[in-house]
């Protein structure tokens, strides 16, 4: 398979007046800025970040329509992938929803936030139905959004379905970036996948922030600490952290290799 370059985009997290029209209006120019061919990859709230307040959140769902329009226009224009995250109402229901757009602007899949936080719960949020991995272009992809990565029957689902790449758009705003970082290595490790994380910029380097792009062996391929703008890096997709089944083994999956020690049942009436 080609070489895929992935750039994830971290916006600042704008304080004063109407910080989520600032938020978008960056995010959708850097949506301009898409390179042909390539995956981008947009934080969690696109059309809603910087407010926290249930009666702005809600006046901020109409604008899903316009992110969601111009990522897919962008996914055709540029022939690229382009995967946005947005607060809607769809089917009359309140969703966390991420966007994957193909390379003709098609969405080819939606995957519904399944960890809600209080703050979405209070605000009337519906969550996913589990449903987290799918097939497209020849590469499977794996989502996650922001509270999801502190579960690990989350993260151990996606590890058996053996995904190539994860999006994961996050907030976390109040998260150590030492934790941003251990959280990413450590997903990717495990799934023995890219992982590429899109979040928010809080202007210091000790919380929030850490978009990033990370390699099955659990290496940081690019950090973007507390920056904005955007990072890339260019990947194979398909690639995967082989290891010894043990000292002296034979090379296995890293993922397979610990697929295969599990006990479930060990812990099952504990």
């Amino acid at each position: 398979m080609k070489m895929l370059k992935i750039k994830v985009v971290q916006p600042p997290y704008f304080a004063g007046e109407e910080p989520d029209e600032k938020i978008a209006g960056f995010l959708l120019e850097e949506l301009e800025k898409t390179e042909e061919n390539s995956l981008v990859l947009l934080p969690e709230y696109s059309n809603a970040g910087g407010i926290s307040d249930a009666e702005a959140e809600l006046r901020a769902l109409p604008r899903a329509k316009l992110m969601l329009e111009r990522a897919s226009s962008v996914a055709k224009e540029k022939r690229a992938w382009v995967a946005v995250n947005v607060l809607e109402e769809r089917e009359g229901k309140i969703k966390n929803s991420t966007y994957l757009f193909d390379k003709t602007g098609d969405a080819v899949f939606v995957y519904d936030k399944i960890h809600l936080p209080p703050s979405e719960v209070a605000l009337g949020v519906e969550r996913g139905d589990g449903v987290c991995v799918c097939e497209a272009g020849g590469i499977r992809f794996g989502f996650l959004t922001c509270y999801d990565v502190y579960f690990n029957e989350q993260i151990e689902y996606l590890a058996m379905n053996k995904p190539d790449i994860i999006l994961l758009p996050g907030y976390q705003r109040g998260e150590s970036s030492d934790i941003l970082r251990a959280q990413t290595k450590l997903i990717a490790f495990r799934c023995n996948c890219f992982v590429a994380k899109a979040s928010y910029s809080m202007a210091s380097e000790e919380k929030g922030g850490c978009s990033m792009i990370v390699s099955p062996e659990g290496k940081i391929l690019c950090d973007m600490g507390a920056k904005i703008g955007s990072a890339c890096a260019e990947v194979e997709p398909k690639h995967k952290y082989m290891r010894p089944a043990g000292f002296g083994g034979g090379l296995i999956r890293n993922d397979d290799f610990i697929n295969n020690g599990l006990c479930p049942g060990a812990f099952s009436e504990r």
